[in-house]
């Protein structure tokens, strides 16, 4: 198996570091969460096991990242759509429920950075960069697998 760094620079490259930060701020999040649900119990656990699968999941891609395979990219872009999800979720119910938008530290990190790295891992420089899983090798092409299947 390759395990060449074929992301040394470009998009892929400031998308993997902005991915890097959206792991440490998730993580903190889950400390946090995982201390309130220690003292109040309840709901909060429930949010509390959502965020630590996240912060998981997170820095799981952050490590698969620079090996360049299109189900990476493709995990990374459906994790930035949730995250962008709850983002807009957690900003209408600031503005719904208290009249007032999300702190500047909030819109940064639950809009701005998901939004950043999607549009980065879309760009066609930053898609060439991710191949195929596995290769497709035909059997009659490979004299090695020739005798198999005869």
């Amino acid at each position: 198996m390759d395990e060449t760094n074929h992301m040394d620079e470009g998009p892929v490259a400031v998308a993997g570091l902005l991915l890097f930060v959206q792991a440490a701020v998730t993580v903190a999040l889950a400390v946090e969460a995982v201390g309130a649900a220690l003292i109040f119990g309840g709901v909060p656990a429930f949010g509390a096991i959502l965020t630590v699968a996240g912060a998981t999941i997170t820095l799981i891609l952050v490590a698969r990242l620079p090996k360049g395979r299109r189900s990476t990219r493709r995990w990374i872009l459906g994790l930035q759509i949730g995250w962008l999800t709850i983002g807009l979720i957690d900003l209408a119910l600031a503005l719904g429920l208290a009249g007032r938008a999300l702190t500047p530290t909030g819109i940064l990190v639950q809009i701005v950075l998901p939004t950043s790295i999607f549009w980065l891992l879309c760009r066609s420089d930053a898609r060439s960069q991710f191949e195929d899983s596995e290769p497709t090798v035909a059997v009659d092409e490979d004299p090695e697998l020739e005798g198999l299947w005869a």
